[in-house]
């Protein structure tokens, strides 16, 4: 049931997905059309944004098996993506905490299921490595950001912890691969690198330089990212 539940689901996120992209990038300025209908369409493009992660929502509770902590948890992640891409709309202060919460959902939800299948010392390699990988990648990350001529000023402190925490969820990602030894989690791990990459480009965006084709960038590795992470829930 969960693979004909994903056939149908899968044509329709990626509908959502590519439209939000397309018409976000037309308001933006980006792509350059003067058709009328697609214009008048852009202005709905908020509401248009955060409706894949709805689904993904969706889809999670309907797989859940009865008292599924797991599945609880990653819904509620998912819910707080939908309500960042909202915030987001709004600006970095809204959004930045929201999908912090996401972050922390996504983690909690990766831990609790590799403590279940239990830890070894062979498995902690991998995870050990990308942690390694992601306390310079952190350091050099914000070294860069402060280099421009605003630097991160008030937000130094924010960005700081959203990228230890989104780490995080990376790492948990890495580690349940590693511990489950189930090659499709690799999926959910890629998931959880797109995300690192989406954030990281906002974060060049709104604090170094501006960016070509933001949405495309953004947004094409944001929605590969969660619809990645959302593979979970057919594996465990």
């Amino acid at each position: 049931m969960s693979v004909e539940m994903m056939s149908i689901y899968l044509p329709i996120y990626c509908a959502f997905a590519i439209s939000y992209i397309f018409l976000k990038s037309v308001k933006t300025g980006e792509l350059q059309l003067e058709n009328s209908i697609i214009q008048n369409l852009t202005q709905i493009s908020s509401i248009i944004k955060g409706i894949p992660a709805v689904f993904l929502v969706i889809l999670v509770i309907l797989l859940r098996p009865i008292n599924a902590l797991f599945y609880f948890v990653l819904a509620g992640a998912f819910v707080f993506c939908f309500l960042g891409d909202l915030g987001m709309e709004r600006g970095l202060i809204p959004g930045l905490p929201l999908f912090l919460i996401a972050q922390i959902l996504f983690s909690v939800a990766f831990l609790g299921q590799t403590l279940t299948l239990g830890v070894t010392v062979e498995s902690l390699f991998l995870p050990g490595l990308v942690t390694l990988v992601m306390i310079i990648y952190i350091f050099l990350f914000l070294r860069y950001l402060e280099s421009s001529e605003t630097g991160l000023g008030k937000f130094r402190i924010p960005v700081l912890i959203y990228c230890v925490f989104i780490s995080l969820m990376f790492i948990s990602s890495v580690l349940l691969l590693s511990v489950s030894g189930i090659i499709e989690f690799g999926l959910v791990a890629l998931g959880g690198l797109f995300f690192v990459i989406s954030d990281s480009i906002i974060a060049v965006r709104e604090f170094h330089h501006v960016i070509s084709y933001r949405e495309l960038k953004v947004m094409s590795t944001y929605y590969a990212a969660i619809l990645f992470l959302s593979l979970a829930v057919f594996m465990v």
